[in-house]
């Protein structure tokens, strides 16, 4: 990372208004004391090819990439490196001074659900075999058909992924309440009963949460430093509002 400019790092998106990754990393970088930049870059799926062409030439030594434009990014990906890929929504300089794609969103699902090494794991919603949060991939069940309360309390992670429109739906009315050893993952951009869930005890995981997890083990990719989450947690929360 060392060199004559100061580093810069990209965030990509369509839209990028309103995503608060520019301002969690600033404030994430400026407590390492690091002299670095960060930009945002609106730039539709069909521009992603060129965007990420230039920026492999460029001094940009990361990239986060929004899930709005994941697609676009992991096909140049998989094109670049002539292998398949699942997804990637980072990238970094490797050695060799190439970028490299690591799939961050995963890989904090994964480290999750690796907390958790009694109970089973359940996923509802969009798991299957073609979906991003593979059930197989991810060592969960999918659930299916009419849940009892029983597998429910037998879960210790339990997944909403993207589309809960069909079956099975969520009838928490049939969830026994909880002591919080148990975590529910929402993956499906806020569920409407997120806060029935914690009524009932259940430690949750949202979305915030996610992007939180993403932008410390991104930084520290790019950086080999290690951030305070507190220091991201507080700058989302406040560029959010919340």
């Amino acid at each position: 990372m060392d060199g004559t400019t100061e580093p810069l790092l990209a965030v990509i998106g369509n839209p990028i208004a309103g995503n608060p990754s520019q301002f969690a990393l600033e404030r994430a970088i400026a407590s390492l004391g690091l002299d670095w930049r960060v930009l945002s870059f609106d730039v539709p799926p069909d521009d992603i090819a060129a965007a990420l062409n230039g920026f492999a030439v460029t001094g940009i030594c990361g990239v986060l990439i929004d899930p709005s434009v994941r697609e676009a990014a992991s096909q140049w990906y998989a094109e670049r490196i002539g292998s398949p890929v699942a997804a990637i929504d980072c990238l970094a300089r490797g050695e060799n001074g190439q970028f490299i794609g690591f799939d961050e969103r995963f890989l904090w699902v994964k480290e999750q659900l690796a907390t958790k090494t009694e109970g089973t794991r359940c996923c509802f919603g969009n798991c299957g075999e073609n979906s991003p949060w593979d059930a197989e991939l991810l060592g969960v069940e999918k659930v299916s058909g009419n849940v009892k309360p029983e597998t429910i309390e037998a879960s210790r992670v339990i997944l909403l992924v993207d589309d809960l429109s069909g079956p099975p739906e969520l009838e928490l009315d049939e969830w026994p309440e909880n002591d919080g050893s148990s975590v529910v993952i929402d993956l499906s951009t806020s569920h409407p009963l997120q806060d029935s869930i914690s009524d009932l005890g259940y430690q949750l995981l949202t979305e915030s949460d996610l992007l939180i997890g993403i932008l410390e083990s991104a930084l520290k990719k790019w950086s080999a430093r290690q951030v305070d989450p507190n220091v991201i947690r507080d700058a989302v929360e406040e560029y959010l509002g919340v």
